[in-house]
């Protein structure tokens, strides 16, 4: 789609941090475990190693792991070793749970300092406390690229290390849910750094979209949305501020959401965090609100808030509480409705 202007109009610091921002991302997606010594793993109903439990508990710091596509049923997998490439060859491979998982945690628990899975799709995960996720990441650097999370608890609950970092990439994290509460797509702790980009999240039931309490958030060129008869909370969440930027997004509420924040910044206090961690900057996102109310952002503290060059399809403000605006523009639903498009050649939009 195309934008009122550029980020010409920001401080230079910050415009040059967006504008580079793509670049930083894909080159992060670049970087890959030395693979030209590593020892592979092959795993499938007609290898030696038959699960992925099976290499989970052989394998060896630097490992490749290759898991033909396929179905594995309960099959269940705690990874504790260091710089480890995890990865479905022959298609994807489905990681499938059925029943409560008797770890108590995860189909996948991530305990190495440095993992890397492609290729593989978790589903199903459920466990006695109602907090069972398709992975758990405990500690180190996790970076996922073409995985898909639908009907869990949790796509991915990390914890808290503030020395360890999530970046996911061209995934989809669908439907969310718990009996009898409300569910998060994706829960991330207090880690160093959490990164998504092109990727697809959806469908979450009650809670968050995304929840992210880490230090440093970038939130970038990802479809985030309500199912078209969804109730979920807010789409992005950022309780504890952290540095974050949300850019080049699309995102919809349905008209039945429980919360018509499309992003909360700061909502549980952000009291240990410094100055640089209290920055949000949202700049180039769609936000298409179907609800009769909505708010782009919702800052909660003091802290140095940016909303510039948005579009908001549909009733709502750009932003509540204290920060900068400049350069968004609004129209009615009805205008922009269909296929979530920008403004047709001749409508008249409401800049502000």
């Amino acid at each position: 789609m195309t934008f009122p202007i550029g980020t010409k109009n920001l401080p230079t610091a910050v415009g040059c941090k967006l504008r580079c921002l793509g670049i930083s991302l894909i080159f992060v997606s670049t970087l890959r475990i030395d693979t030209v010594t590593a020892e592979t793993l092959q795993v499938g109903p007609q290898r030696s190693l038959k699960t992925p439990s099976a290499a989970a508990a052989s394998a060896k710091a630097g490992n490749i792991i290759e898991i033909d596509a396929g179905v594995y049923e309960n099959d269940y997998s705690t990874w504790s070793q260091d710089s480890l490439t995890i990865r479905g060859t022959g298609g994807i491979v489905h990681m499938k749970s059925n029943g409560l998982i008797p770890n108590g945690k995860a189909i996948w628990i991530i305990r190495g300092g440095n993992t890397a899975i492609e290729n593989v799709e978790f589903s199903g995960a459920k466990v006695e406390d109602k907090n069972g996720a398709g992975i758990r990441h405990e500690r180190g650097h996790l970076r996922l690229r073409n995985t898909f999370f639908h009907d869990n608890e949790f796509s991915i609950l990390t914890g808290s290390a503030p020395d360890s970092s999530l970046y996911i990439e061209s995934s989809r994290i669908w439907n969310q849910k718990r009996d009898n509460t409300f569910s998060h797509g994706i829960y991330v702790g207090a880690l160093e750094r959490f990164t998504i980009r092109d990727s697809h999240i959806m469908g979450t039931d009650q809670g968050h979209q995304i929840k992210s309490r880490a230090l440093e958030n970038h939130i970038a060129f990802n479809k985030i949305e309500d199912s078209l008869q969804g109730n979920s909370s807010r789409l992005i969440d950022l309780p504890n501020c952290g540095l974050s930027y949300v850019v080049g997004n699309t995102m919809f509420k349905a008209r039945m959401t429980e919360n018509i924040s499309a992003i909360g910044y700061g909502a549980e206090g952000c009291g240990d965090r410094s100055d640089r961690q209290r920055q949000l900057y949202v700049v180039k996102n769609k936000f298409v609100n179907e609800a009769s109310r909505g708010i782009l952002v919702n800052n909660h503290v003091a802290a140095g808030v940016r909303v510039a060059n948005n579009w908001l399809i549909g009733r709502g403000v750009f932003l509540k509480g204290s920060g900068k605006e400049s350069d968004n523009v609004q129209i009615p639903l009805a205008l922009g409705y269909e296929n979530h498009a920008s403004p047709p050649s001749g409508i008249q939009a409401k800049k502000k």
